[in-house]
């Protein structure tokens, strides 16, 4: 099967463990709205958690990072009342340095992408949606916020006015993403924060268009439980947009593109409203605690 996932954030990171655990090699196409410049280094979240979870080096109990990284320099930042509100580890300022210094060198973000999952003797895939540059910027009564900004400086305590993909009409699918969603057999969306890890991956200018015509079979996990996240701001940013904070609610969000959703067992009541949306609503548990759980949804999404 060749399986192609839409990821973001630490949700979708746990499906790709899960993943790699029940067939191996597959294609992640990841988000980039949420990549920043920090103290000169260009920063990619989420290819980093991707790739350092698919390496075994994630630090799983903060969700991001590496594994038994220490702080060193930003300490010494704070001694120098540098900014030291995202958190960057000795060991993760490895990436940022190389891609930095590549990308300074005319590489695109997918080549830099592609060397460093070699060094890591990652076997999947982690293909930025493009190389062009998107940042997802939280529009507050405080003014405009870039995504890292809302979220790890302001711990998402302002109010939230809109959302905006900023360049991302602008941009285009790479090569080899097109080439990977028309070769799939089966396409992913994983459980990550539908407005700020999903959405900018499908508003890159021509994205859609490539799901829609694809005929992979195109399936989604919801990240929500009852009118709650798994975790993250997604509730709070969906409310202030005026959508719904359920199963319901991500169903519409991508209703034109996928053919299923998989939703968590304690919303099967919701099934009904979904299906009336024209998409196969299937239920099973989602939770993603543990090892065993990540090989269990994946094995549910690989069977479905």
């Amino acid at each position: 099967m060749k399986l192609v996932a839409l990821a973001g954030g630490t949700g979708s990171a746990k499906l790709l463990r899960g993943l790699k655990s029940e067939i191996g090699k597959f294609t992640v196409i990841a988000n980039v709205g949420d990549n920043v410049w920090m103290h000169g280094l260009y920063v990619c979240p989420d290819i980093d958690i991707a790739m350092y979870t698919l390496a075994g080096i994630a630090d799983t109990r903060k969700g991001w990072g590496v594994k038994g990284d220490s702080f060193r320099m930003l300490e010494q930042m704070a001694l120098l009342r540098g900014e030291t509100w995202f958190r960057l580890g000795d060991r993760d300022l490895a990436i940022h340095l190389l891609r930095t210094e590549m990308l300074k060198e005319g590489k695109t973000l997918t080549e830099v992408t592609v060397f460093a999952l070699d060094a890591l003797k990652v076997r999947q895939r982690i293909l930025p949606v493009t190389d062009a540059p998107v940042e997802t910027r939280i529009l507050t009564k405080e003014g405009d916020l870039h995504l890292q900004e809302f979220w790890v400086r302001r711990r998402a305590r302002v109010a939230v006015k809109d959302v905006v993909y900023k360049g991302a009409r602008e941009a285009h699918p790479t090569r080899e993403v097109a080439s990977a969603v028309d070769e799939a057999d089966k396409i992913v969306i994983c459980p990550g924060n539908p407005v700020t890890s999903i959405m900018p991956i499908l508003a890159v200018d021509g994205m859609q268009t490539l799901l829609a015509s694809s005929k992979a079979e195109k399936i989604a996990v919801s990240p929500m439980i009852g009118s709650r996240p798994f975790s993250g701001p997604a509730g709070k940013i969906m409310r202030a947009l005026g959508q719904g904070t359920d199963s319901v609610a991500v169903s519409k969000m991508f209703a034109r593109l996928i053919d299923k959703i998989v939703i968590d067992e304690s919303d099967v009541g919701m099934k009904g409203k979904i299906e009336e949306l024209g998409v196969r609503c299937l239920a099973t548990r989602t939770a993603m605690n543990n090892r065993s759980q990540e090989r269990r949804l994946a094995s549910f999404l690989i069977e479905a």
